[in-house]
């Protein structure tokens, strides 16, 4: 059994021997996750969240930049100019239903018609058109840029509550990674229990102080827990490489724990509360994106109105060389536009209302149901956290009683005032209480990481 287990640590220790010194020797919960915070691809990708919905706010702001246009036309034939027109606008969009623009048109040839004829020096066309009906109050660009600006504080608060997620996992991982390695030491100090009392009857029964059953009874008890001790030892092994997933170094290469590392049971104090703050970023982001189906909602209600839009522009001599003044104003220049667009029975107008009012509705009843439920398991989590204190401190007390009790015992069956039975069953009951420690330290991790999940206090 030796030899095996001097071959098995040998076989770790050439599967182990990739790792990189960066890896620290102890690891706290608190460096692993602020190790997996800063440097876990995933968490990067979830940073570039916020900029990504920046870029999208940036470009829906593009719909109401100013453009200029220019066009230019021509026809010559047989040495005749038929006609040659060029014109510039300027495109003003605002963030109302007035849109403003500029414009200048010259045109010359002999064939063109008489409607299109202006003065040689062309002329500046001043004015706009609003919209009296359909897209009075919104359209479509108006509604993109206002969700587009609700969706960069919805992006970021999604971003926190993912964040959140990971770092809840991660922990638990770790604290699974402390529990397999709490319970190989656990096994560890049994096997060496075990040893010493195996040592102690071999002895005696050289002496003829022991029965030959009493060392058969003690082997049977060594190779026990040794047993159980490399079936720890593989599931240990197991939690270290999924801890492991969550490492990389700075520069994106994954990282890998050392043997040698160990966790350790020392948490961070928490403040806990047991109702979640009201700009937690659940609150945010349902806050937003509520108003991304209100804004949708009202842009579909537009449609049930005809479109309607009334505009004009004043018309000033177009001469580049001498920039017209108000002197050049005549009030009798003029182009007037109307445009009425009324469709007859609006089926799109209240089918798109109609649906957009049934997913607020949905959205507002769903976002109900998700806050009840997120406050409950934050106050269960927070709850769980006191009673799982509380147990932890008694198998705490129950672990040293049972360690004293283990050390008399054996003082004991040195003496000569006990049996081997009675050794290996406090040799059980201290195990078991290592065991039942790191399961509660285990738990009680994963239970605060759990309420720091819900809280948004990462």
């Amino acid at each position: 059994m030796r030899k095996l287990t001097v071959l098995f640590l040998l076989f770790s220790w050439s599967v182990f021997s990739q790792n990189s010194p960066e890896v620290p020797a102890e690891l706290s919960a608190s460096q692993f996750v602020q190790w997996v915070d800063a440097n876990h691809p995933v968490l990067a990708a979830v940073r570039n969240k916020l900029p990504i919905a920046k870029a999208e706010l940036l470009k829906a702001r593009g719909a109401f930049d100013p453009a200029i246009v220019g066009n230019y036309a021509s026809k010559e034939y047989d040495g005749d100019l038929y006609y040659e027109m060029p014109s510039v606008q300027l495109a003003l969009p605002t963030a109302s239903p007035i849109d403003l623009h500029v414009d200048w048109n010259a045109i010359d040839g002999i064939n063109t018609n008489p409607q299109n004829k202006l003065p040689d020096e062309g002329l500046f066309a001043i004015g706009g058109m609003i919209n009296l009906g359909n897209g009075l109050m919104t359209d479509e660009r108006r509604t993109s840029l206002r969700m587009a600006k609700a969706a960069v504080d919805l992006t970021e608060a999604e971003a926190q509550l993912y964040r959140n997620k990971l770092l809840a996992k991660a922990l638990s991982d770790y604290w699974k990674w402390y529990e397999a390695y709490a319970s190989l030491k656990a096994y560890e100090s049994a096997v060496a229990a075990a040893q010493e009392v195996y040592d102690f009857t071999i002895n005696s029964f050289n002496a003829g102080d022991a029965a030959a059953i009493d060392t058969l009874d003690a082997r049977a008890l060594l190779t026990t827990w040794q047993t159980d001790y490399f079936k720890a030892r593989n599931k240990a092994i197991s939690a270290m490489y999924k801890a492991s997933n969550w490492l990389w170094s700075a520069d994106g290469q994954p990282m890998l724990l050392n043997p040698e590392s160990r966790p350790v049971e020392r948490m961070e104090a928490l403040q806990i509360q047991l109702e979640l703050d009201p700009t937690h970023p659940l609150y945010v982001y349902n806050d937003n994106k509520e108003e991304q189906f209100r804004l949708k909602r009202q842009l579909a209600r537009e449609y049930l109105k005809p479109k309607v839009a009334v505009g004009g522009a004043v018309l000033i001599p177009g001469n580049f060389s001498e920039l017209p003044t108000s002197a050049d104003y005549d009030p009798n220049n003029r182009v007037v536009k109307a445009k009425l667009d009324m469709p007859l029975f609006l089926r799109t107008g209240r089918g798109y209302s109609r649906s957009q009012n049934l997913q607020l509705q949905n959205f507002q009843l769903e976002r109900s149901e998700t806050e009840n439920s997120w406050n409950n398991a934050l106050s269960a989590a927070a709850e769980g956290i006191v009673q799982l204190e509380v147990a932890l401190n008694a198998s705490l007390k129950n672990q040293e009683s049972l360690r004293l009790l283990l050390e008399a015992e054996k003082q004991k069956l040195e003496l000569g005032d006990s049996e081997l039975i009675k050794v290996n069953l406090r040799t059980s009951y201290y195990a078991k209480a290592l065991i039942q420690t790191a399961n509660i330290t285990r738990e009680l991790g994963v239970q605060k990481a759990l309420w720091q999940e819900l809280s948004a206090t990462f």
